[in-house]
């Protein structure tokens, strides 16, 4: 999320790397120059003995042609404290 935005501005979701590139090419048409977070959501997650977790690896992509891609040292892993359950509350 975009420093001092709320209620999802700034926030665009893409199903493609082509929808994105599409967004990027208009953006550079007018002038704008912005750098942004990616995320993935995993939909059916993993779980350890029940209970979720995740990584977070933070990476730089300076380049996709040719690929140059850089992966930060730390990283940080989550574990949830109750066991996961899919039903909705």
């Amino acid at each position: 999320k975009p420093s001092g935005l709320n209620r999802g501005q700034g926030i665009f979701l893409f199903r493609t790397r082509e929808e994105y590139e599409e967004m990027q090419k208009k953006q550079a048409s007018l002038g704008i120059e912005e750098f942004y977070v990616v995320q993935k959501y995993v939909e059916d997650p993993l779980l350890i003995y029940g209970y979720k977790f995740d990584l977070r690896l933070y990476v730089l992509i300076t380049s996709f042609w040719p690929t140059r891609i850089y992966l930060y040292n730390n990283g940080l892993v989550r574990f949830c404290s109750e066991p996961y359950s899919a039903a909705s509350e």
